[in-house]
């Protein structure tokens, strides 16, 4: 009871992360009080690291099958102890950060069955390669992998190019069509005009009319 009762609060800056973290995905577990004092009554999810009275941090954060929503917590960075993060089965999207990548202490991350898109950040490929990190990352179907997300970028980038310069000389050949429709116009109103002027006329004509006009 009195080792309880000496026991340091959590390190501040991780509780200032996970309420942040509760806070943006408007998690309803019963997290209340201090995340990881006393030791009895850790909180849901979370393992914390003890060490004489230093203050407890968070080592490790399972919000698995939680129902999130929207992207990866920016907090999550501020969990700088953090060595296992299970975010699987949930409906997390947009594209994984890079501060996943750059956490220090990474043993296992698992993002399987979200919505995340984009691509993987290199730094978390060559550490789950090297046996840094166990990554699991299935059943996201949005992931680009093998250079595919530059192909798409590349693709999204030409086909609007090449649909306004097709609406542009659909426009241009719609004016010289116009134009030369115009033109003709004018051509063949002239050319009566010119006939007709151009008519010999009966002179018996000219003198019956001016005897009417009389």
């Amino acid at each position: 009871m009195v080792k309880q009762l000496l026991q340091s609060p959590t390190n501040q800056e991780d509780v200032d992360a996970i309420m942040k973290i509760k806070s943006l995905y408007g998690l309803t577990k019963n997290w209340q009080g201090d995340p990881c004092a006393p030791r009895i009554s850790l909180w849901d999810g979370l393992n914390c690291s003890y060490s004489g009275f230093s203050s407890p941090q968070i080592i490790s954060l399972n919000l698995s099958s939680s129902g999130l929503t929207g992207e990866t917590a920016p907090s999550i960075s501020n969990l700088i102890s953090l060595e296992d993060l299970d975010l699987s089965n949930n409906s997390l999207t947009g594209q994984l950060p890079e501060f996943l990548a750059e956490m220090p202490f990474w043993k296992t991350l698992n993002l399987t069955g979200n919505n995340f898109s984009g691509s993987i950040p290199s730094l978390l490929v060559e550490k789950s390669k090297n046996g840094l990190l166990s990554l699991s990352l299935s059943e996201n179907p949005n992931f680009c992998l093998s250079g595919s997300c530059t192909k798409k970028t590349n693709k999204n980038f030409v086909i609007p190019i090449v649909a306004a310069i097709a609406s542009s000389l659909a426009l241009l050949m719609a004016l010289v069509i116009l134009w030369s429709l115009k033109r003709r116009r004018e051509q063949v109103a002239v050319l009566v005009e010119s006939n007709w002027n151009n008519e010999p006329r009966d002179p018996n004509e000219d003198v019956q009319a001016r005897g009417r006009g009389f």
